[in-house]
C-alpha cells in the first residue's frame, strides 16, 4: 500500500509539473495577446482590459481569466503564482514597475493609445466646460506636469495637450449637485490613480490630486464618493455625483453616452508577468 501510495504521490507531481503556461516545464514566454492562450490571465472586472480577454475567449482563445473587483488583488495572485500574467493599463503597470520591479516585469505593450479622460453626464455641457478650462490651466502652469512625475515616475501627460495662453474659467456655468462642492465619482483601489494611503483613510493618487486642483481652481470644495467599478456610470447617470475621476479611458461607445473631456493622460495596455 505504500509503495501504491508513493507511486500515486510522484505521478501526481509529475502531473502538476507539466500543467500551466508558466509551469517550468512548459516555460512559455508571453510576449504578446497570442502568448496568452493556454494562461491564466488576471483582470479587473468591466475594465478595457477584461472586454480585451473576452474577446479573445470568444475568438477561440484558451484562456483561463481571473476576474477581481480591485486590480490590487490581480498583483496580488501573480505575485503567489496563482496567474500567469496581468493585463492591466500602463499607468498602473508603472506604479508596480517602481514599488515592485524586483518581481514583475513588462512583457507586451499595445501599440494602441487608450488616453484617459473626466467623464460627465450628457446634459453636463456647462460643467465640461468649466472642467477643461481647468484641465488646461493645470496644463499651462505645470502642475499637471508635475502631479505625473510625482506618482508616475514619468510624464504620462506630455504631448495631449498644448496650451500657450492661460485659459480663461467661467466660473458663472458651474452647476453642480450641491452648491459649492464638486461631487466626484472614484473607485478607490487603482494605485497609482486613485487608492488609500497607509492609514487605511485617506484616499491619495493622481487622480485624487488632479481633481483636488480642479476643486481649488473652480472655487468648489471636492467630495469623493468611493464607488465600486462595475457600477460606477449607473451611478453617475443616476445623479449620484457631477462627474467620474478614475482613470475612465475614452472609448467610442463611452462617448455616445457620456460627455468625456479632451485626454489628460496618456496609457496602453499592458502585460504584466513575474521576474
Amino acid at each position: 500500500m505504500k509503495k501504491i501510495l508513493s507511486l500515486m504521490l510522484v505521478l501526481i507531481m509529475c502531473a502538476a509539473l507539466f500543467c500551466g503556461c508558466g509551469s517550468e516545464a512548459e516555460k512559455k514566454t508571453i510576449k504578446s495577446l497570442e502568448d496568452l492562450d493556454g494562461c491564466k490571465v488576471a483582470v479587473q472586472i468591466a475594465t478595457t482590459s477584461d472586454d480585451i480577454i473576452t474577446e479573445l475567449i470568444e475568438g477561440g482563445k484558451t484562456i483561463t481569466a481571473n476576474r477581481y473587483e480591485k486590480v490590487t488583488q490581480c498583483f496580488d495572485d501573480l505575485s503567489l503564482g496563482r496567474v500567469d500574467a496581468v493585463l492591466v493599463d500602463s499607468v498602473v503597470a508603472a506604479y508596480y514597475m517602481g514599488a515592485d520591479a524586483d518581481k514583475f516585469e513588462i512583457s507586451w505593450e499595445s501599440t494602441e493609445g487608450e488616453p484617459m479622460g473626466i467623464c460627465l453626464n450628457k446634459n453636463s455641457t456647462e460643467l465640461a466646460e468649466v472642467i477643461e478650462a481647468a484641465i488646461d490651466t493645470l496644463y499651462y502652469d505645470g502642475t499637471i506636469s508635475t502631479l505625473a512625475k510625482k506618482h508616475f515616475g514619468n510624464d504620462f501627460t506630455a504631448g495631449l495637450r498644448t496650451v500657450t495662453e492661460k485659459p480663461v474659467i467661467d466660473t458663472a456655468k458651474i452647476k453642480t449637485m450641491t452648491n459649492g462642492v464638486l461631487t466626484i465619482g472614484a473607485e478607490v483601489g487603482y494605485p497609482p490613480m486613485e487608492y488609500l494611503a497607509d492609514d487605511g483613510v485617506t484616499y491619495i493618487g493622481f487622480d485624487i490630486d488632479i481633481a483636488n486642483a480642479i476643486g481649488e481652481l473652480l472655487g468648489l470644495e471636492v467630495k469623493f464618493i468611493n464607488t465600486a467599478w462595475d457600477g460606477i456610470f449607473a451611478a453617475l447617470e443616476k445623479g449620484e455625483f457631477d462627474c467620474i475621476i478614475s482613470s475612465v479611458s475614452i472609448t467610442e461607445e463611452r462617448q455616445e453616452k457620456y460627455i468625456l473631456t479632451e485626454p489628460y493622460v496618456s496609457n496602453r495596455q499592458q502585460i504584466v508577468v513575474a521576474k
